[in-house]
């Protein structure tokens, strides 16, 4: 689920924009809303919000000066420009910085709408990018996702809560509420016939859509595809069934099912293919990488007990389930069926450890992918889960974890791009989120404020131990705040009541009449 922010020195407007539209739907947290760009500034600096719909024109701080400010502490963050009529070119100024949403006031509620979701898919088509970065590697990532989703699938009872708690766990690597999906299931194919109907159906593929990801899935005598579906002529793809029906003792009779998104496909899907005890799977029909699913369901489920009942404060109760669940994987025999559970262990655990690191990922489900030893799979998943349990111990550990944030801001306050993501990604490699709810938690501050205050607290020591020595310029730059000194004035006004320069004065002249 994406984070977004509403920033508008309008009152009205932003509490439409938060109330009208149905986030939920959109599969979008809205964090709050703001009413200038310091405010919004600050808030995005304690909770990294995805998406920042933001006003041209504000108090304070501008919404291009807020774009240019956080593009410099993180070029991923997404924006939405609101403008009117007379701002829009003024509002172009934002290109320079990736922005590629406008939106002309008034605006309605389906012109947002179109905006977070094409945002949305720009969002994806980054994940996209980067598993297309290094083709050979991440195709065997991509398919062991995709085998963990339907292991843990296949365990489900028939409940919705159950199997949208299961999907989340996979909305980081994969899109599973914007794009719509389309699925076939073409039957009567008998078990020596579906690989040809793959074979043909990678070569009409490659013909018409070239790029178009495939996978599927075949049951007894029933051959499954899907694939997203935007932008696909179905009428297109309909005439690949003409096709195959020339081939000797094939059937082409079939049913096709559209789908907003690939959550509501998997929710239709899975519930017809848990009553078979193997079913053969693949994320690419261009590849030649099958695994066969065991559907042991008891197994599976107790499994995934295990190792969601692993993530525990307590210790004595992580080593006991961990006993337990070493114990349940050493009882499997088939190799295959193993790989299968450690796979979704493996998802499961670096979900539960508060971090996400797509190259850990990547190199340890290819390990399993490769590994032929059981008892090495199983030792090298027990130190993984080891791993994974210590990071999440280490976000658990409340005052060690809020000092080391102070210590690192006592000796990087200076440093104009200091930031809780920059702490995250250069000192404690830790979820940015959840540090700073850690911090919050912690503290009762947010992490925002504290940085402020701290410069300030080091602007005010500066000033007093070196009199006029500084220009106002160089103690901004000296605590931080050199490549926006109007800012440095702003909060520090907000945080004493004064300008820098009447404190100074302030401070200056009491020392010449104490020295009298």
């Amino acid at each position: 689920m994406l984070k977004l922010l509403i920033v508008d020195d309008e009152r009205i407007i932003r509490e439409t924009m938060a109330t009208i539209i149905d986030w939920n739907t959109l599969d979008i947290q809205l964090i709050g809303t703001a009413k200038d760009g310091i405010e919004a500034y600050n808030i995005i600096l304690d909770e990294y919000p995805d998406i920042v719909l933001t006003d041209i024109k504000m108090p304070a701080l501008s919404g291009i000066e807020l774009i240019a400010k956080i593009h410099e502490i993180n070029p991923q963050t997404q924006f939405i420009i609101l403008s009117g009529y007379g701002e829009f070119e003024y509002a172009k100024k934002a290109m320079q910085y990736g922005v590629k949403h406008y939106l002309l006031k008034p605006c309605n509620e389906m012109q947002i709408v179109d905006s977070i979701k094409n945002i949305k898919k720009d969002y994806f088509q980054n994940i996209t990018h980067f598993m297309k970065e290094d083709p050979e590697t991440n195709i065997n990532v991509f398919h062991s996702i995709g085998v963990s989703i339907f292991t843990s699938c296949l365990s489900l009872p028939s409940d919705t809560c159950a199997f949208q708690n299961i999907i989340k766990t996979y909305s980081k690597y994969l899109d599973v509420q914007t794009t719509p999906y389309t699925l076939y299931y073409v039957y009567y194919t008998p078990s020596d016939g579906y690989l040809e109907i793959i074979q043909q159906l990678s070569h009409f593929k490659t013909q018409y859509f070239p790029g178009l990801l495939i996978q599927s899935l075949y049951v007894k005598n029933t051959l499954i595809f899907y694939y997203p579906s935007d932008n696909i002529d179905t009428q297109i793809m309909e005439q690949f069934f003409t096709e195959i029906s020339e081939v000797k003792e094939i059937s082409s009779e079939y049913k096709s099912l559209s789908f907003s998104n690939l959550s509501d496909m998997l929710q239709e899907l899975v519930p017809h293919i848990k009553r078979y005890d193997s079913i053969y799977y693949t994320s690419n029909i261009d590849t030649n990488i099958f695994t066969t699913l065991n559907n042991y369901q008891n197994i599976i489920k107790e499994t995934q007990d295990l190792i969601s009942e692993i993530f525990s404060d307590d210790k004595m109760q992580y080593q006991t389930h961990l006993i337990s669940l070493m114990s349940l994987l050493s009882s499997v025999s088939n190799l295959d069926f193993l790989k299968q559970l450690a796979t979704s262990v493996t998802i499961t655990a670096i979900s539960k450890s508060r971090t996400f690191d797509m190259e850990e990922i990547s190199n340890f489900l290819i390990y399993i992918e490769h590994e032929d030893s059981s008892s090495e799979i199983r030792r090298q998943l027990e130190l993984h889960i080891e791993h994974c349990y210590n990071h999440y111990l280490s976000g658990s550990t409340t005052i060690s974890l809020s000092s080391k944030i102070k210590q690192i801001v006592e000796q990087h306050y200076g440093n104009p791009n200091l930031s809780l993501k920059w702490i995250s990604e250069n000192c404690l490699f830790m979820n940015v989120d959840y540090l700073s709810k850690r911090f919050l938690k912690e503290t009762g501050n947010k992490f925002s404020k504290y940085l402020i205050d701290y410069r300030i607290f080091k602007a005010k020591q500066i000033m007093a131990t070196s009199g006029t020595d500084y220009s106002i310029q160089q103690i901004a730059d000296l605590i931080g705040c050199g490549n926006n000194p109007q800012y440095f004035s702003q909060i520090f006004k907000k945080s004493t009541g004064i300008t820098p320069s009447k404190y100074m004065k302030t401070l200056y002249s009491r020392q010449e009449s104490n020295d009298i």
